[in-house]
């Protein structure tokens, strides 16, 4: 089914065209890639097929009582309200049905006509069918998927940081099932382990959903259809982002050939006719001039659009250790974070700091930087050592300042085109130097912080999650910067694929500790599963000697029930045998022949009472027996 379509719509600002001519289709159950540089304009596609802007030319078509959820990168809550009492007006409907299905209750307690009755019917079945019984579970598992603790969802939200007020807005949002769901960077707020868990459930929605993210392993996990956004057109490609740049690649050099083979074609045409326009093949070279200007001339292969420059310059060499971490502890309101954390980073080493959200990464960050102190413990910068610091919350840079301001407060002697030069290696050209900070999008503002660390050489950087709000070609060009870069660096990143790329060692903080491992992201997932693998099999192996112990009690128990089975039939036969003993004697004792015979009678009684004694203990025997022993 088609829930929306745009068709040539376009969109401009101040007279400077955003986009022109813009075609979109989504169907139910589209998982779809939007893929765009910064600034193309995916922002404000989302709002025009939401309906908070209108197009300046084009159409727009949504399917009727089509729902549309959009999560933006900057979220706006009520206050006011805690965490569960926000995600739950996501079911106010059945908030709504539960509290009249128990005003009928009472009416009908009390005496109810026929439509009383039917009412009740007809909104018990609609609340049991729209998940009126199972909406809290829903609500647990999503916050709980989210990163959210139980102890959590009661607190108010005007406790909670930026971050966590967006993946609060997300689960309310997942809750209200729209038909169509469009994500502006989801992940840029979630720790590894709930942007996994993200993928997961995005993949088994039935909601179409489009996707705007920097975060390449997301994408390709959770979309089949990329759509390439560019000014005039929107290009599809049916697969995810690894289809995507492989497909796209084929296309740029197909297009590359035909354009090169025209180009020569029309440089023939062109050589005929200037050799023979005024000769003998005049009217020759007036058709093929005439031909020439009816082509329709291809355009030269595009190339990927503007990304930054990144180049890092190291401050020389340092000593062996940068950094010597010994004993750290920290605790929040009497909460540990993380307890006697010891390591060391080596000059050159490339180091991803992971762990799920509240894990201390940040914290740990910023008792290196020296922002914090730590509880216990110490820990030594080496000597030489010149590090550069990126924290995520952009603090380097003042909303007040202008860029080329901002700039200059780490260069003060620098000339003005010197650094505007710079500037334009991080897509700040022209009058974009003179905008106030404040005015920028996410995007700028994180390549201006990197402007700003990267404008004098460090020998040790310390990053955390860089790549929020980064487009990503400009990820690709930081990965590529910190490939060549011959100092050190800590990546705080929930960006597999960045670490993959960038890191050959992993610091995973898990419940409180640190953990190790030599390799990337990948690897550290390879030895996690390893170890789980090995946990399960420990656990299967266990489980397995309980299952066979079980079965061998139970087959000892089922060869003692045969023994006392064997008993019993004994028993029973011995007591008949005994019994029949009996009825003999008696016959004979009953016999006239040997009533005169005296000793025959004492010996055949003496029999009858050994016999009796014997039957009484076989009976009692018998009557104590129990066969469910």
């Amino acid at each position: 089914m088609i829930l929306a379509t745009l068709h040539k719509i376009s969109k401009s600002f101040a007279g400077i065209d955003i986009f022109t001519g813009i075609s979109l289709q989504v169907k139910t159950g589209d998982k779809i890639g939007l893929i765009g540089r910064n600034g193309i304009g995916k922002t404000t596609l989302f709002r025009i097929l939401l309906g908070e802007l209108s197009a300046d030319a084009g159409e727009l078509a949504r399917a009727k009582g089509v729902r549309i959820g959009y999560l933006p990168q900057e979220v706006r809550l009520d206050k006011s309200l805690t965490l569960l009492d926000e995600v739950t007006d996501a079911f106010s409907h059945l908030i709504g049905m539960k509290k009249r299905i128990e005003e009928l209750e009472l009416i009908i307690a009390s005496g109810a006509d026929k439509a009383i009755l039917t009412e009740y019917g007809h909104l018990q079945e609609r609340f049991e069918r729209e998940g009126g019984f199972t909406y809290q579970s829903r609500i647990e598992d999503v916050l709980t998927g989210l990163g959210f603790l139980e102890e959590e969802f009661q607190k108010p939200l005007n406790l909670f940081s930026g971050g966590e007020k967006s993946r609060a807005y997300l689960a309310k949002l997942l809750l209200s099932l729209p038909d169509i769901l469009l994500l502006d960077e989801p992940t840029n707020h979630l720790d590894i382990s709930s942007t996994e868990w993200l993928e997961s459930y995005l993949i088994e929605l039935d909601a179409a959903v489009i996707i705007v993210s920097h975060d390449r392993l997301f994408l390709n996990r959770t979309t089949k259809l990329t759509l390439d956004f560019r000014p005039d057109r929107i290009e599809e490609y049916a697969g995810n982002f690894d289809f995507y740049l492989k497909e796209r690649k084929a296309r740029q050099e197909q297009q590359s050939k035909l354009y090169q083979r025209q180009k020569e074609e029309i440089l023939r045409i062109e050589d005929f006719i200037h050799r023979n326009i005024a000769g003998q093949k005049t009217k020759q070279a007036q058709s093929r001039r005439t031909m020439l200007s009816k082509i329709k001339r291809l355009t030269s292969p595009e190339t990927d659009g503007k990304a930054a420059t990144l180049r890092i310059e190291s401050s020389g060499r340092s000593y062996r250790k940068l950094l010597e971490v010994n004993g750290l502890s920290k605790s929040f309101v009497g909460r540990t974070i993380f307890s006697d954390i010891s390591f060391e980073i080596e000059r050159g080493e490339k180091i991803g700091l992971i762990g799920p959200n509240g894990s201390g990464k940040s914290t740990l960050v910023k008792i290196i930087t020296g922002e914090l102190e730590p509880d216990d413990g110490e820990f030594t910068i080496g000597g030489n050592v010149k590090p550069a610091y990126f924290d995520q919350e952009l603090s380097i840079i003042a909303t007040d300042d202008t860029v080329l301001d901002s700039i200059w407060e780490e260069k003060p002697l620098a000339e003005a085109g010197e650094l505007r030069s710079y500037l334009g290696r991080y897509l700040f050209s022209g009058e974009d130097v003179f905008k106030s900070v404040s005015a920028l999008s996410g995007g700028e503002k994180s390549r201006l912080a990197l402007a700003k660390i990267f404008l004098l050489p460090a020998n040790f950087l310390i990053l955390d999650e860089p790549t929020n709000h980064l487009d990503i070609p400009s990820s690709e060009r930081l990965e590529e910067a910190l490939a060549e870069y011959d100092g050190a660096a800590l990546i705080v990143s929930h960006d597999r694929f960045f670490l993959d790329k960038t890191v050959s060692k992993i610091f995973a903080l898990e419940n409180g500790s640190l953990r190790v491992i030599d390799g990337n992201y990948s690897e550290y997932v390879r030895l996690r599963e390893a170890q789980d693998t090995a946990v399960r099999t420990e656990t299967d192996i266990e489980e397995r000697m309980i299952e066979k112990e079980a079965r061998l009690n139970e087959w000892k128990d089922l060869k003692e029930k045969r023994r006392v089975r064997k008993q019993f039939e004994k028993l029973e036969d011995d007591i008949q045998k005994k019994e029949q003993k009996m009825l003999a004697i008696l016959d004979m004792l009953e016999d006239e022949s040997i009533q005169s015979d005296w000793e025959r009678l004492a010996e055949l009684q003496k029999s009858k009472q050994q016999i009796e004694a014997e039957l009484d203990e076989l009976l009692r025997q018998y009557d104590e027996f129990d066969l469910e022993e």
